[in-house]
C-alpha cells in the first residue's frame, strides 16, 4: 500500500464528503454527511462551506446539500462523453478564431445551464474568461434562453413558474418566442456586466437527448448587438456541425485532427 501524502488530510476529508454526497439519497443533511464520513459536525460544516464557496456543493431548497455546478461541469467534461467533448473542442476553437471572441458550450442541468467546454480567442487581452462548471439560470442570458426557448412547452412553463415572478412571466415568454422566431438568443450584460452574448441551441436527437447550446460572448463595446446578429449565420453552421457530431453514440465518436477542423 502506498504511503499517504503528508499534509493531505484536509483534502481527503473534503473528497470523502463529496463521495458521501454523491452516494447519499436526495439532499442529505449536515448530520447525515457527518455521520457517513465519520467527521465531526463542525469539521463537516467548515469543509462544506468551502466547497460551497467553490461551487462544488450547493444548498438545496429543503436545507440539505447537493452536488454543485462545478461538479456537474467536471463530470460532463469527463464522463461518459470525454470523446464527444474532445471532438467538439476543435470546432469551438475554430469559431473562436473566426469571431475573435470566447466560444462556450453549455449543457442543461435542471433549471441551470452549465458551461462544460470553452475556447477563448487570443486576439485580445480583454476578453470573456470562461470558467468550466459555471452555472447560469436558463431564464437569463443567451446560453440559457437559447435552451429554454426550445424546451417542451410544459417543461418550459414549469421552469418559468419556479424561477420567475408572476408579473415578469409574460415578458419572458415574449422574449423566448422571439428567440424561436429569430433562431438565436442575444443578451447584453444579463449574467456578466459589460459582456454580450449570442447563442443557439443544438438540436437534440434520438441518440442524444442532451439539451445544449453554443454561445459566443465578449466585451459589449466590441461584441455589439449588430456584430452578434451579423455573425449568427456562421454560428448556425457550427450548430449544424455539432448536431451531426452529437448524433454519434458516446465511445464511437470520430476524433478529427485540428487541421481538419480549422481549415
Amino acid at each position: 500500500m502506498s504511503q499517504l501524502t503528508e499534509g493531505g488530510a484536509t483534502a481527503r476529508r473534503a473528497l470523502r464528503l463529496l463521495e458521501a454526497l454523491a452516494a447519499s439519497g436526495p439532499y442529505p443533511s449536515l448530520d447525515q454527511l457527518a455521520a457517513s464520513t465519520g467527521l465531526s459536525k463542525s469539521t463537516a460544516y467548515r469543509l462544506l462551506r468551502v466547497l460551497q464557496d467553490e461551487h462544488y456543493v450547493e444548498r438545496a431548497e429543503s436545507g440539505g446539500y447537493r452536488l454543485g455546478s462545478r461538479m456537474v461541469g467536471l463530470a460532463a467534461a469527463a464522463l461518459p462523453e470525454l470523446d464527444l467533448y474532445a471532438a467538439a473542442r476543435p470546432i469551438l476553437r475554430r469559431l473562436a478564431q473566426r469571431s475573435q471572441e470566447t466560444v462556450t458550450l453549455h449543457r442543461r442541468a435542471g433549471d441551470l445551464a452549465i458551461l462544460v467546454l470553452a475556447a477563448e480567442s487570443e486576439e485580445f487581452s480583454l476578453r470573456r474568461v470562461a470558467q468550466i462548471g459555471e452555472a447560469t439560470p436558463l431564464i437569463r442570458g443567451a446560453a440559457g434562453t437559447a435552451i429554454l426557448a426550445q424546451t417542451d412547452e410544459s417543461d418550459r412553463h414549469a421552469i418559468i413558474q419556479r424561477n420567475v415572478a408572476p408579473s415578469e412571466r409574460a415578458a419572458l415568454e415574449t422574449r423566448l418566442a422571439d428567440v424561436r422566431h429569430r433562431g438565436f438568443a442575444v443578451s447584453t450584460g444579463a449574467n456578466h456586466p459589460g459582456v454580450h452574448g449570442v447563442a443557439i441551441a443544438v438540436p437534440s436527437t434520438a441518440a442524444s437527448a442532451r439539451a445544449t447550446s453554443i454561445a459566443i460572448s465578449g466585451p459589449g463595446f466590441r461584441w455589439t448587438e449588430e456584430r452578434m446578429e451579423q455573425f449568427a449565420p456562421q454560428l448556425r453552421e457550427v450548430v449544424a456541425e455539432l448536431s451531426i457530431l452529437f448524433e454519434q453514440e458516446p465511445g464511437r465518436v470520430h476524433l478529427r485532427a485540428d487541421h481538419e477542423t480549422t481549415s
